[in-house]
């Protein structure tokens, strides 16, 4: 019988897959047979098995999985799935595809990792909350949340209730995405919060600004802009996006300032901008800070003399139609999602979180629970084969 360890969230975007992947491979390192499933995803790809979660899609490609994604991921909330869930158009029973999906992922595992969407409460609006979820696997839930810790334990706490109130058990805490120099501060006051609530504190993990920002790919992917020229370097990570919305002297003011890959954008008119990229090296900040991409934005395409000017300095250049705000305000809002080509990004999650989370105290919590279980389960049987005994006698 498998042992099941849902990995739950406090919020969008907190490392839910991160942590996944990263459970995955050191069960994988320890010789367990492992299944993973997402039972409710909101963010599916169209992928040569359909259309289905993302997270799904990553970790079937890289862990090579045999189970169909369909069965991984049971439940796909595509658009207008809810509206004709909640007017009754459909009505399908979504317990009854999650235990089937369950069911062939769990066949022959020692342990199946199950992802949840979104803090606790999400997919009510379908009757399918993800502690709903947890109580109709039989999982005990791992939850994870953003370093800090004020509005981290007021999440935390809100979340842990709400699971314990379907009567799934909360086993542990993870903190991810943690300032470095707030790492020591943050994980006293949190392993105390745990110990008042009787949680494990499993591991606290560093901010990572490779792990917490976009490649070029993905923009590419999210944003779909006009692709002017590429130099082939997809798989690179953007630190920083600039506007080019102020003069010349704020501009590179605002240059002084960033490290690493940046993206700028600004409208194709702005001559003065492009014009000065050539001269702008001497004003970055570090040798590794680069001007790696411009996103054109505004009615018109970037003049071919802009565009050669560019491209002599290994730019790489997009153009997407429209207001620079609402180019900016579309990238703000990528969801950061590490993608099964992304193997830096792989290496990456191996090493911040394996040196940094505790997974033998995560797995004995779990071994302990199921021994208790199981010890209970035989306790109960004889019991009750005595009273059949009985039964019988009278």
């Amino acid at each position: 019988m498998a042992k099941n360890i849902f990995i739950a969230a406090t919020g969008k975007d907190v490392g839910k897959s991160t942590i996944s992947f990263a459970l995955i491979d050191e069960l994988i390192g320890r010789s367990k047979e492992v299944g993973f499933m997402k039972p409710v995803g909101q963010r599916w790809l169209d992928s040569p098995w359909g259309k289905v979660e993302e997270d799904v899609i990553l970790m079937k490609e890289i862990f090579q999985f045999s189970e169909k994604p369909s069965l991984m991921n049971p439940i796909v909330i595509k658009k207008g799935f809810t509206e004709d869930y909640l007017s009754k158009i459909i009505k399908p029973d979504l317990e009854k595809e999650i235990v089937k999906g369950y069911n062939e992922v769990s066949r022959d595992k020692d342990y199946v990792i199950i992802e949840g969407t979104g803090h606790a409460g999400v997919g009510a609006v379908i009757d399918k909350s993800n502690a709903q979820v947890a109580s109709i696997l039989k999982a005990d839930v791992v939850l994870v949340v953003k370093g800090g810790i004020g509005n981290t334990i007021d999440r935390l706490e809100l979340n842990r209730r709400f699971f314990e109130s379907y009567g799934v058990k909360v086993s542990g805490v993870i903190v991810n995405k943690t300032i470095t120099e707030k790492l020591p501060k943050i994980e006293t006051v949190i392993h105390k919060y745990c110990k008042s609530r009787g949680l494990k504190f499993f591991g606290i993990i560093p901010y990572s600004p490779i792990l917490s920002h976009p490649t070029l790919g993905q923009i590419i992917d999210e944003i779909k802009p006009e692709i002017i020229h590429e130099t082939g370097e997809r798989k690179t990570v953007i630190d920083s996006f600039i506007v080019g919305a102020s003069t010349i002297e704020e501009f590179v003011g605002f240059l002084e300032e960033k490290e690493g890959n940046l993206l700028l954008v600004f409208p194709a008119v702005r001559l003065d901008i492009i014009f000065a990229i050539p001269n702008l090296k001497k004003f970055l900040n570090s040798e590794k800070t680069r001007v790696h991409t411009i996103l054109f934005s505004g009615r018109h395409r970037p003049s071919k003399m802009a565009i050669k000017t560019l491209i002599d300095e290994k730019i790489n250049i997009l153009y997407k139609g429209g207001e620079t705000f609402s180019i900016i305000s579309a990238l703000s809002s990528i969801s950061i999602k590490t993608r099964p080509e992304d193997s830096f990004k792989i290496d990456e999650i191996k090493k911040i979180v394996s040196g940094n989370l505790n997974y033998s105290s995560l797995l004995n919590d779990l071994e302990d629970i199921s021994i208790t279980t199981s010890f209970f389960k035989r306790w109960l049987k004889k019991i009750k084969n005595f009273i059949q005994k009985i039964k019988i006698i009278f």
